[in-house]
């Protein structure tokens, strides 16, 4: 019997639809408690809660600086 390989709505669902960067991100407790917190509260995993809070901040007003 073959076993392995690709089979079809198999394995983790992509969150986004695009390729992930991953990225190792120091942050102090206090914020790491608030994001978790947040994160919590919207039903979300940790990177997802970061990716949604910047883009709320870039949409009102922030600018990313490079």
């Amino acid at each position: 019997m073959a076993r392995g390989g690709f089979r079809e709505g198999a394995g983790r669902k992509k969150e986004y639809n695009e390729p992930v960067k991953k990225i190792l991100l120091g942050l102090p407790e206090s914020v790491l408690k608030q994001l978790d917190s947040y994160a919590t509260a919207k039903n979300l995993s940790r990177p997802k809660a970061v990716a949604i809070l910047v883009e709320q901040a870039m949409q009102q007003g922030g600018q990313m600086v490079v």
